[in-house]
């Protein structure tokens, strides 16, 4: 396969390159909103957690993927109203320093197989992404591509190593507060 035209939008690096990690299934009725690496003073980047945005629902789907995927899951930190209709469900990678610093630096291709392998493995079935990703992670088989695309030599992209632009920590920082509630109003 070979990348025919440059995907100009931003691509949200904590849905990439973090997300398919936790390994949740892919196609399901149940998915993020958006994903994020940040939120407004609690959470910081260096703390290595990753934030994903879910519409509450009240059916059985909704709740059965709650309690057995989200809540259940061995990374699974803590959960904030945002409003309503919207939770956000917090995620700890702080035993995996290496690869958030890798994401955080932009440097996607060094990352290891095997989150490379769990990453594509996500993307699998969604052939307008895959090959993006894959040039992502294994750019040494696309530089000829991009440098045509981008109207550069090969030895250029070669010295910048990544194909991928680094994460743009506004676009990964949810900005919403999260809603104070009365537990006994819960109860």
């Amino acid at each position: 396969m070979r990348i025919k035209k440059l995907y100009t939008k931003y691509a949200q690096k904590s849905k990439i390159f973090l997300y398919p990690l936790l390994e949740i299934k892919r196609g399901g009725s149940v998915t993020p909103i958006q994903t994020y690496m940040e939120w407004l003073d609690t959470y910081k980047v260096t703390d290595r957690k990753l934030l994903c945005l879910y519409y509450l629902r009240d059916d059985l789907e909704f709740k059965n993927f709650e309690k057995k995927v989200l809540l259940s899951h061995p990374k699974f930190e803590n959960f904030f109203y945002i409003s309503e209709d919207r939770g956000l469900y917090v995620f700890d990678f702080s035993d995996e320093n290496d690869l958030f610093d890798k994401i955080i630096a932009g440097k996607y291709s060094t990352i290891s197989k095997n989150h490379k392998d769990k990453i594509l493995q996500f993307f699998s079935n969604n052939n307008s992404s895959l090959i993006y990703i894959d040039s992502y992670l294994n750019p040494q088989k696309y530089i000829k591509d991009y440098a045509n695309l981008l109207g550069v030599t090969e030895e250029l992209l070669k010295s910048v190593g990544e194909l991928c632009a680094l994460p743009d920590l506004d676009q990964e920082k949810f900005t919403e507060p999260a809603v104070k509630i009365d537990l006994i109003d819960y109860l």
